[in-house]
């Protein structure tokens, strides 16, 4: 069985929420949980990240890691507030893996009861990537849904890249790439967030309905090597995951890519050549929604 490490926020994650005096009045409360695991080499683990109740967890992204580990899976838990990775490490001493967690919850305002925040995941397993190839897939939440994170599967294969993964209002648009010589199965996933919520007021019924932008940047790459690209959402909003697009012909590829600080993003490509193009993108959750 595989070793299962669960990180309480209250003891060893860092909560990365604006400060309170800033959005007294906010009936959105973004977090973002941050968690540093140490593995022991030699086997795969299964990391859990938690978003501190009654939060949802709407995407998770690892942010670094030791040498010799390797990301197999990153996925929605089981539960509403939880976040799953497989992680395998090689021999040696022990690895480290750094990972995000991007969180929400209500505060109600006085005589607003009854509100329950809506998630669901969608999957597609057993995706066929040939080798030296692509596959394109994609999630739909449904109409009533936005798209607040997705998770990649890559099997026991290293070769799977995501040359494209780019949001849309209700779901994520994939192209996974193989860049080995035999043929892969990957599987992907998308976290969803029901839109609308309704709560109880004064004897009826109050609606809020969460509001999300997704903002684009082209890029050209003035130098080579791994090059990180820093971007950002617009004043009010909160960074919950972030998007990429590169040839998948190019040998340019995605490195890592997740949201920082509370409106950032950040991308770290790796094998790229001055004059390369490509896109990065954000999902940016809006704080101004109330209850009407």
């Amino acid at each position: 069985m595989l070793p299962r490490i669960a990180f309480s926020a209250a003891l060893i994650a860092a909560l990365l929420a604006v400060p309170a005096a800033a959005h007294a009045a906010a009936v959105v409360q973004p977090s973002s949980v941050a968690t540093t695991a140490l593995l022991s080499p030699g086997r795969t683990h299964t990391v859990s990240l938690v978003c501190p109740s009654p939060s949802v967890a709407l995407n998770a992204a690892v942010t670094g890691t030791g040498p010799g580990v390797r990301v197999r899976r990153s996925s929605p838990g089981s539960e509403a507030g939880t976040w799953r990775l497989r992680v395998a490490v090689g021999p040696g001493g022990s690895r480290r893996v750094r990972a995000v967690l991007r969180c929400v919850r209500l505060d109600l305002p006085s005589g607003v009861s009854g509100a329950r925040l809506g998630t669901k995941t969608r999957r597609q397993f057993s995706v066929a990537v040939p080798a030296g190839g692509t596959a394109s897939v994609r999630l739909r939440c449904g109409p009533a849904w936005l798209a607040t994170g997705y998770g990649l599967e890559r099997g026991t294969s290293d070769d799977v890249r995501l040359a494209e993964v780019v949001p849309s209002a209700h779901g994520w648009d994939f192209v996974l790439e193989n860049t080995g010589h035999a043929a892969v199965r990957a599987g992907v996933s998308a976290r969803c967030l029901k839109q609308t919520v309704t709560a109880s007021r004064d004897g009826g019924t109050a609606q809020l309905r969460f509001r999300i932008t997704r903002p684009t940047f082209p890029f050209v790459l003035t130098g080579g090597g791994s090059p990180t690209i820093l971007q950002a959402c617009g004043a009010g909003a909160f960074s919950l995951a972030t998007g990429s697009r590169v040839e998948a012909a190019d040998p340019i590829e995605l490195f890592r890519s997740a949201p920082v600080r509370a409106r950032g993003g950040s991308w770290t490509f790796r094998r790229a050549d001055a004059g390369d193009t490509g896109q990065v993108s954000l999902v940016c959750l809006s704080r101004g929604s109330v209850f009407h």
